[in-house]
């Protein structure tokens, strides 16, 4: 397989021209669990570890390499040596879970994320999900795709489609069932070959069974729900890059149960861009769209031309980003006072040890 067939185009010779006069050779990260990489530079499958030196200067998780990067590596004996990391196209982020305020990389350089849903009852299909979904994959520079999966059991396919569309801007809907093969094909007609493809979606919506029956084998190991409230167990423990049969690569991704915002306010202006033109209608300039008279979002609301529902997730969303904002702003802060004292150190102890 040659490293075109990986995805690599025009753009990515240019930013390797450096490293390859240092005599690195370019590889793409095709499968990862917790910073063990496999990556591939174009002859297959290797084993591959980050440098010592590139431990040394990386500052956060999101340094780290992840599924669907390219990378600058040396020859280390049977296994690959990753020294760099070469500029992503798009990312997949999310807040890390927890209190920590730091990015997590799901996946880099994909074209479209699939953002999957089952159509079986329970919690598998949440608009409110959704629209979270198309905000952080316009973040991240991805095109959004909503994957309705499960229809042949889907207890009123029309409605769930059409809601879908009313909510997904200019993302395409494809209502799809893993079991019965439907709909599959269309899907996969959509992306034009050595394009790379995400599938994300909470656990139990069936992305392992439909990402084997894109490929036409059981690559992928599938799971059960619990019986309650239709939830999913997680089946995919691990992050890898597999090649469909007509050439598009597709990065399955673990479920997730929670999922927090990392980005701007731009990605969730154009996911609600109703209210971001409504907006501009506003009495104040400065409007929260949250009770100030001559509101021209809240008319919206009351006409009944958007859900009290839709208005009130981006609410939460828009509070969530400016929580965010304020954290790294406290945490840029911080780090910059830090690194400001380390350098002060620095320079006392260089001018005490050559002190004549």
């Amino acid at each position: 397989m040659k490293i075109e067939s990986l995805g690599w185009k025009a753009a990515n010779d240019k930013d390797f021209e450096e490293f390859r006069r240092q005599g690195f050779i370019p590889a793409r990260i095709i499968r990862e669990t917790r910073h063990i990489y496999e990556a591939d530079a174009g002859s297959g499958a290797v084993q591959a570890q980050v440098s010592g030196r590139f431990i040394f200067e990386s500052e956060s998780r999101a340094d780290y390499p992840t599924i669907g990067d390219w990378v600058a590596c040396r020859d280390g004996g049977g296994i690959l040596i990753i020294e760099e990391l070469l500029p992503r196209k798009s990312r997949f982020s999310r807040k890390e879970a927890g209190v920590l305020t730091e990015e997590q990389i799901i996946a880099a350089n994909i074209d479209y994320l699939c953002i999957v849903c089952g159509l079986d009852g329970g919690r598998n299909f949440s608009l409110r999900g959704i629209e979270r979904y198309l905000s952080m994959a316009r973040e991240g520079g991805a095109s959004p795709v909503i994957v309705l999966n499960k229809c042949d059991i889907a207890e009123d396919r029309a409605k769930a489609v059409s809601e879908a569309r009313n909510i997904a801007g200019d993302a395409q809907v494809f209502a799809v069932s893993a079991l019965t093969g439907e709909g599959v094909d269309e899907l996969l007609n959509k992306f034009d070959p050595f394009s790379t493809i995400a599938f994300s979606g909470p656990s139990g919506v069936g992305k392992s069974a439909l990402v084997n029956s894109l490929l036409g084998s059981g690559h992928m190991r599938t799971g059960t729900q619990r019986e309650d409230d239709l939830r999913g167990r997680h089946t995919t423990t691990h992050k890898e890059l597999v090649v469909l049969r007509n050439g598009v690569m597709l990065i399955d991704t673990p479920g997730l149960r929670e999922l927090q915002l990392w980005g701007g306010q731009e990605s969730l202006d154009t996911s609600f861009s109703e209210i971001a033109q409504a907006a501009l209608n506003c009495r104040f300039s400065d409007c929260s769209h949250q009770g100030e008279p001559g509101c021209a979002v809240v008319k919206l609301v009351e006409s009944g031309a958007m859900t009290e529902a839709r208005y009130k997730n981006y609410l939460d969303m828009k509070s969530e980003l400016a929580y965010l904002e304020s954290r790294l702003s406290e945490k840029g802060h911080l780090d910059r006072k830090k690194k400001e004292k380390d350098l002060s150190r620095l320079v006392k102890l260089y001018a005490r040890d050559h002190k004549k």
